[in-house]
């Protein structure tokens, strides 16, 4: 699928994407103290909230597209977008993300157990 209007829809997914995990950040106090455990907390919770805006968009843009309205490729190219930043890129690097957070947490509890 071509996306009409690119520059618009990579700045609406951006926007989609990045929203609720800035609100997320700022909600749990990532901003003032760090870390990158927290940082991984606040992507995953962020996920559930991407997870209803994909698919308010999914259902908005079928019921534009049915409805003959006139800003439905932008819509639909913005969904297209969205699902596929996010099912092949967001995803395996949240999942990349998450399998770090194992293998650190594995390794701090060994180094205390062996203490």
């Amino acid at each position: 699928m071509i996306v009409p209007d690119i520059e618009i829809v990579a700045i609406l997914v951006i926007l989609l994407l990045g929203l609720p995990i800035l609100w997320n950040a700022f909600k749990n106090g990532l901003v003032s103290s760090f870390s990158f455990t927290k940082l991984i907390q606040t992507i995953n919770k962020s996920l559930k909230i991407q997870g209803v805006i994909g698919l308010l968009l999914i259902l908005l843009a079928w019921t534009w597209n049915w409805a003959d309205f006139n800003f439905d490729s932008l819509l639909a190219g913005t969904a297209y977008t969205f699902l596929v930043v996010g099912f092949f890129m967001y995803l395996p690097a949240l999942l990349l993300l998450n399998f770090i957070k194992y293998l650190i947490k594995r390794k701090l509890e060994k180094s205390k157990i062996g203490e």
